[in-house]
Order: C-alpha cells, then sequence, then structure tokens
C-alpha cells in the first residue's frame, strides 16, 4: 500500500514539474515575441502642401529587424517602394531611410490635384501591419470658362443673371465688383432694391436693368490660396438716346476757332451727325473738324469750327440715332463784336528854363498871371511902396530858389505848371510898376 502511494506521489509531482516547465517556456518565448516584434512608434501625420511643392509622409517603425517596410497608395494598392527601392515609374516619387534611423519617409515633388489622396506604410510580417496617412493638395482658384458668363447684352428693363464658376481647394469664395467703383443695385425681395459695393455669391441676379448699370463686372475668386484671379464681364444695355443739354449759346469773335461740344447717354451710339438749318455738315478738311469721343454709355460729340465768317454764326444742330430712338440738341452760335476806344493822349508838358536873373519888361515867356486889384480899399501907396521894396530885395532870392523849382503851365484841360519862383518874379515886377505909376 505504501509503495503504491509512493508511486503516484512521485507521478503527480512529475507532472507538477513538466507543466510548470511547459509554462515557464511558453511565458518567456511569449515575451520574446512582444520584445523582437516590429510595431509602429507613432501614427503617421497628415500633410497638407500648395500646388507645386513638395509632401514628405513618416513611417516609424520600431524591432523591424530583418522585415522591410514598403509604401502604398491606399486607394487603389499601387506599390510604390519596398525598403529604399522605388518600384513605381512616377520619377515625382523618391523614399529616404537614415542609417540608425526607424524612419521611412516618402517623397512626393511638384505635387499635382491627383496626388491628392491617402497611402499606407505597410511592414511584411506574416499578418500584416500597416498605417495611414492622409495628403490635401491646396490648390489656388481658377474661374471656369465654361460655367462663367461672357459679355452680355440685354435691353433696358431686362432681367438679367451672371455667372461666375471657379475650382481650386479649398473651395473658392466669390465676390462681385464694378470695374468703376460704382455701387451694385441688387434688388431683395423683403426690402426692395439695394445699392452695395460688393457681392458675395456664383450669381449675380440684376433685375430691370438701367443703362446706369451698363458696365464692366469683375468676379473674384479667392480660397486664401495666392494668387486671387478675376474675370472681366462686360454688360451692355440697349436704349434710347438722351440729351444732357437741349439748348445751349456760345459767343465767339470774327476770324477765331471756336469748339462746340453736345452730351449724350445712349447705346449704340454708332449713328451721330451734326447739320444746321440748309444741310448737314460734313468734314472735308476745311474750316469743320468733326469728333466723337465714347465712354460706355457717355457720347460727346465735337464740332470745330475754324476761322469764323459772318455767314458761321447761328444754329447749330447735332444728334443720335439706334434702333430704339433719337435725341438731339441745339448750339446757338453768336457773335461777340469787339469795339475800339481811342483814349486822348494828355497834352504835351512845356518846360520853361528858368532865368537866373531879375526879369524884365523884355521878357518873351507867356505865363498865366492872376489880375491884381488897384482899389484903395485893398490897399494904399504906402502900402504899395512896402510891398514893392520887399519884393525887389527878395527878387535875386526868389530868382535863385526858382531853379530848384518846377515851373507849371495854366490851361483849360490841366493844372497849373508854372514855377514859384516865375510866379514872384511876375509879381514883383507888376507891384514896381504900379508904384511907378502910384507916384
Amino acid at each position: 500500500m505504501e509503495v503504491r502511494l509512493d508511486k503516484f506521489a512521485m507521478a503527480l509531482w512529475r507532472y507538477s514539474a513538466f507543466f510548470f516547465l511547459l509554462t515557464t517556456c511558453s511565458y518567456s518565448q511569449d515575451v520574446l515575441e512582444d520584445e523582437w516584434t516590429p510595431k509602429f512608434a507613432m501614427p503617421i501625420a497628415n500633410v497638407t502642401v500648395a500646388l507645386g511643392r513638395e509632401a514628405v509622409l513618416s513611417c516609424t517603425v520600431n524591432n523591424l529587424g530583418h522585415l522591410k517596410v514598403g509604401w502604398l497608395r491606399a486607394e487603389d494598392q499601387t506599390v510604390l517602394s519596398l525598403d529604399s527601392k522605388v518600384v513605381t515609374h512616377n520619377v515625382r516619387v523618391s523614399v529616404s531611410h537614415e542609417p540608425e534611423s526607424d524612419t521611412w519617409r516618402l517623397h512626393i515633388r511638384q505635387v499635382k490635384p491627383s496626388d491628392k489622396g491617402c497611402y499606407m506604410c505597410q511592414i511584411n510580417t506574416i499578418n500584416m501591419k500597416k498605417q495611414v496617412g492622409c495628403l490635401d493638395v491646396h490648390v489656388p482658384p481658377d474661374i471656369l470658362d465654361a460655367g462663367t458668363s461672357s459679355d452680355t447684352e440685354v435691353q433696358e428693363g431686362d432681367n438679367v443673371t451672371l455667372v461666375c464658376a471657379a475650382s481650386g481647394q479649398p473651395p473658392p469664395r466669390i465676390q462681385w465688383r464694378r470695374e468703376d467703383a460704382r455701387l451694385l443695385q441688387i434688388y431683395n425681395g423683403s426690402v426692395g432694391f439695394v445699392t452695395v459695393d460688393s457681392y458675395s455669391g456664383e450669381r449675380l441676379d440684376l433685375v430691370k436693368v438701367d443703362y446706369t448699370q451698363m458696365g464692366a463686372y469683375l468676379c473674384i475668386a479667392s480660397n486664401d490660396i495666392p494668387p486671387a484671379v478675376s474675370k472681366r464681364i462686360v454688360l451692355k444695355v440697349n436704349f434710347a438716346p438722351v440729351a444732357r443739354q437741349s439748348n445751349q449759346v456760345v459767343g465767339a469773335v470774327l476770324g477765331s476757332s471756336v469748339n462746340l461740344v453736345c452730351n449724350f447717354h445712349a447705346y449704340p451710339s454708332d449713328n451721330t451727325s451734326w447739320y444746321r438749318e440748309v444741310s448737314e455738315i460734313h468734314e472735308y478738311g476745311g474750316d469743320y473738324k468733326i469728333g466723337v469721343t465714347r465712354m460706355s454709355y457717355e457720347v460727346t460729340l465735337h464740332l470745330t469750327v475754324r476761322n469764323i465768317r459772318p455767314i458761321d454764326f447761328g444754329k447749330y444742330f447735332c444728334g443720335i440715332t439706334n434702333n430704339i430712338g433719337q435725341a438731339r440738341s441745339t448750339i446757338t452760335l453768336y457773335e461777340i463784336k469787339v469795339e475800339t476806344t481811342t483814349v486822348p493822349s494828355s497834352p504835351p508838358t512845356t518846360t520853361t528854363t528858368e532865368p537866373t536873373t531879375t526879369p524884365t519888361s523884355e521878357t518873351t515867356t507867356v505865363a498865366t498871371v492872376p489880375e491884381l486889384s488897384t482899389s484903395t480899399e485893398a490897399t494904399n501907396s504906402n502900402e504899395i511902396e512896402e510891398l514893392a521894396s520887399l519884393f525887389n530885395d527878395n527878387t535875386k532870392r526868389g530868382a535863385e530858389a526858382s531853379s530848384r523849382r518846377r515851373s507849371y503851365a495854366v490851361s483849360s484841360s490841366s493844372s497849373v505848371s508854372i514855377g514859384i519862383s516865375l510866379f514872384l518874379a511876375s509879381i514883383s515886377y507888376q507891384l514896381s510898376s504900379i508904384a511907378a505909376s502910384v507916384r
């Protein structure tokens, strides 16, 4: 009995030891496999690049051992590379791996929109291991001619829609502006017509257009990827001519030249004319020169009349005609008369040489001398003698002083022009004569 128990205990010990060894070996194998099995160190970062640049996707693998890393296009499983060898025929694709490095990089140069998508980094284990990273390509905006309006011509009062189609990544924004910087007139169902400097959206709806909305419109596409692009769309509105001035009056001098100007709003505006009461004016290289200036719907007619003659004065008519209507303006050219006025010249001034000695009765100088009164009420003989003596004593000094003064001659058309010294000398002479007669 004891022998049987010993055998049983020995068998139990053997089975226990075998189980222990089996479990220990299995655990050690799991630890070794976990330490040496290849695995990805981190996820592949997604990349965004602009069109034409280089994109680089990085894949980091630990414990690769003797295994290999390959790159594939995820959407169609196209193999691009295996380890460091490129197997695709796309010359823009290459791979790089630095020695002692766990990172394999996929390079795509001169990126195109078709390169957008996801790429797979794969390890050739029995149970395949893979990671996916995606490439986004930013594309500058481009306006598509196929879906975009071209130059448009409508009748006044019609509704018109301008369309601008554009591509790009991210999808571009569309903005409308007028080339001449005028405001856009937009119809809003709730508030009616409003004016704005710009409008956003692929479609620009213009309701009941008039001639003021005629001009060039700019469709501008942008998505923050330079450069932004634009397209110029010209809107033409047909309407009847309108004269901005109905009647004008212009003056000119005989023999001169004058430029007559008429301003209209009209489209089309090809049929213009100048004429007078009797006939149409034509330019044959003579005294008339005709010109036309057009800017959108604004039309200016010019007529230059050179070397004006009397027959050139009168009424001139300018006009525009199109298939919708006509308009006319009148200009009256009148003569500006130039009067010649003769201005009388001032009388000549006579300069008299004053004598340096006391004048005598033989002096021939003509001068206007005021008459002196001989009334006894004015003076008596004694006073006259005193005055004569006084003037005789000062005659010499008066004559010397007279040479330093100007003479003045008295006339009906000007002020008295005689020298002060000549006047004093004449009075002295008269007083001496009166005194002699009184004695």
